[in-house]
């Protein structure tokens, strides 16, 4: 009930905050652009992964899927925004040994939050992403994310601020700090199939009904002696919920290069390291390691990547896990992408093989 209020009393404020800050930045805004509008990203997709050849027969299975994702921005004037998220995708996993077909499919909204954006300050209050690594998102590649994915922190309730310096002597510097807790309201749970709303009683990371969780970032980028070279600086405390360990203290540091080429080729490479002390409020640290190289020449694109996540248990002793893969496809100029990739994957001493398809289209619009 008080994180709701202090929610509603911040999403309040900042439709009418900073009124002498804003004033400067309405003088100059575009007497052209009209308001209120809106204006969104669909993303539709395709896949199928046939896992074979593993160390454990239950992982040998197919799985034919949709996935889908919808961004909607509703602009109600040059420093106002409400963003609004919704993803559609298997919610469970598959049952051990079995081929899927487009089954387990759930509806949730992982986004919804009142953006306020005064000159360089950004300014966040609802549910959203708060800032924390990069390679879960930018690593390229069928399989490039799926073990970095681990650490992303999403759908969270909570506030978050950015500013950002443009033309620094290190370019563009975007500094970022976020307080936030999990959500445990009716949005945590999903539609046709239900992934369960998450309760108190479920524990895990940030799951404490308190805005105690936090993190702070640092990005750069539009460095002028580095071009296309882009950088992530980031820490983040969270809390233990019921029946966890002890609170799990973040460090993680990325970076990003792209290279443009003679025939039209771009060379993209990224790499980060994360750290996690009592990884997610539990007694274990974690250390991961990512890596991808992506290349694109006209229509055409390949993808090599590869994460190792290497786990020091309280008690003694160590484990590494890890995924690689490798990738390509092709871009057709309406826009529809078809990518083939192949990885290996070891989890707990168990090696499975995998080959991914991927068929994707994505759609931009807006009312303007």
């Amino acid at each position: 009930m008080r994180t709701a209020s202090l929610l509603a009393g911040t999403i309040i404020a900042s439709a009418f905050a900073f009124p002498a800050f804003a004033a400067d930045e309405m003088a100059v805004a575009p007497e052209e652009e009209t308001y209120p509008y809106i204006e969104g990203e669909l993303e539709l997709q395709l896949g199928n992964d046939w896992f074979f050849r593993s160390d454990d027969p239950d992982n040998e299975l197919n799985d034919l899927f949709l996935e889908s994702t919808l961004g909607l921005a509703v602009h109600f004037n040059p420093y106002l925004t409400l963003n609004v998220g919704l993803t559609l995708e298997p919610v469970d996993d598959p049952r051990p040994g079995k081929d899927r077909y487009f089954g387990d499919l759930g509806l949730y909204m992982d986004t919804l939050n009142l953006e306020t954006t005064l000159g360089g300050l950004t300014l966040t209050a609802g549910k959203f992403g708060p800032g924390f690594g990069t390679a879960w998102d930018i690593t390229p590649g069928i399989y490039g994310t799926d073990l970095a994915e681990d650490y992303e922190l999403s759908e969270m309730l909570g506030f978050g601020v950015a500013y950002t310096f443009e033309e620094t002597a290190f370019g563009n510097v975007t500094l970022g700090a976020n307080l936030f807790t999990a959500d445990t309201t009716f949005l945590s749970d999903s539609a046709f199939t239900s992934r369960g709303r998450l309760a108190r009683s479920d524990g895990g990371a940030t799951n404490t009904g308190r805005l105690d969780n936090f993190s702070f970032t640092i990005d750069g980028d539009e460095i002028a002696a580095l071009p296309g070279f882009s950088w992530h600086l980031g820490y983040r405390h969270l809390e233990a919920g019921i029946g966890d360990m002890k609170a799990e203290n973040g460090f993680v540091a990325g970076v990003a290069q792209t290279f443009s080429l003679e025939n039209d080729i771009e060379l993209t490479v990224n790499g980060e390291l994360a750290y996690l002390s009592n990884a997610f409020a539990g007694a274990d640290d974690m250390v991961y390691a990512t890596a991808g190289l992506g290349l694109v020449r006209g229509p055409w694109h390949g993808e090599l990547a590869g994460t190792l996540r290497k786990t020091k248990f309280d008690g003694g002793g160590s484990q590494n896990d890890y995924v690689l893969q490798a990738s390509a496809g092709y871009e057709w100029e309406n826009g529809i992408d078809l990518s083939l990739g192949y990885g290996y994957g070891r989890d707990a001493g168990v090696g499975t093989h995998a080959v991914g398809l991927r068929l994707t289209k994505t759609f931009e619009f807006s009312s303007r």
